[in-house]
């Protein structure tokens, strides 16, 4: 363990310097506008200098609820390419409008090469459909791994020149989000206590890849009725609920409530953070019960 925890903090000094590197060359380049701010950190480590990275929702807004003011989108109509998540409440409600106002500009929508999870899906022909899905992918190693390569490819594909360079820094990228994935594997997979409570449920797909069990208080965005509420809290006791997450975003004095009824610790996390590799490691040791 004390090899991983060493490891790993060589990587995360790495990255800063590698974001401030980048912050620090950041003079009239092309841009790249993507849609939070977790999305910043994959396509700053690969793009490099070569373009300034603008990001739609500023640090503390919910991207599901977010409204862009004129001048964001004013920004993004200034873009040469951009990055989306695909399924997040803005993103469903404004990008038609901002594409209109950019029509030249290159998007890719790291949905499509997610196995993404649903309320239900459907298959057209090839295509298969789904409604109510959980777009925060991102927080899982596993799922990381996938937005760093299409990244690369977008980048690759619209900026042939600088192939290897990209090659190279994604490559670099993928091994550090390699040695998060062994490090969370690490505390996970002797993990007695494999449930925990969050208000949000933000982390379905670390859940899902690490073997462990989310139990949501807010579902598709309804805060439960008192029925529900009354279940949960039977379920935060049947598991022995010792702390209820909720992200930075959210009034967090219901979870505190729910917390006072199953004696756990309200505990902030953010899942939204610019970076990432703190804030997924954050997560995984209140999850590990690691101080």
């Amino acid at each position: 363990m004390k090899i991983i925890l060493s490891s790993l903090l060589s990587i995360i000094l790495f990255s800063g310097c590698m974001q401030q590197t980048a912050d620090e060359n950041l003079t009239g380049q092309e841009i790249i506008t993507v849609s939070i701010e977790p999305l910043r950190f994959f396509t700053s480590a690969i793009a490099g200098y070569h373009y300034r990275v603008n990001v739609i929702v500023p640090p503390g807004a919910s991207p599901a609820t977010y409204e862009p003011p004129p001048g964001v989108i004013r920004d993004v109509s200034n873009s040469n390419l951009m990055i989306i998540n695909g399924y997040l409440g803005f993103e469903l409600a404004w990008m038609d409008r901002i594409i209109k106002m950019n029509e030249g500009m290159e998007m890719l929508k790291l949905s499509g090469s997610q196995d993404l999870i649903a309320a239900d899906s459907h298959r057209h022909g090839d295509d298969i459909h789904y409604t109510g899905v959980d777009p925060h992918f991102w927080v899982s190693p596993v799922r990381a791994r996938i937005i760093a390569r299409d990244i690369k490819d977008f980048l690759i594909k619209n900026d042939p020149g600088r192939e290897k360079e990209y090659n190279s820094n994604y490559l670099e990228l993928d091994s550090i989000i390699r040695d998060t994935d062994s490090y969370l594997r690490s505390l996970f997979d002797t993990l007695d206590r494999r449930s925990f409570m969050i208000f949000h449920p933000s982390l379905s797909y670390l859940a899902s890849d690490y073997g462990l069990e989310q139990i949501a208080v807010e579902t598709e965005g309804k805060e439960p009725s008192p029925s529900e509420l009354k279940r949960i809290i039977d379920r935060g006791r049947e598991h022995d609920i010792r702390t209820i997450f909720i992200q930075r975003e959210f009034d967090k004095r219901n979870a505190a409530l729910i917390g006072d009824e199953i004696g756990a610790e309200t505990v902030v996390i953010d899942p939204l953070s610019s970076e990432w590799l703190k804030s997924v490691r954050n997560i995984a040791e209140e999850i590990a019960g690691v101080k």
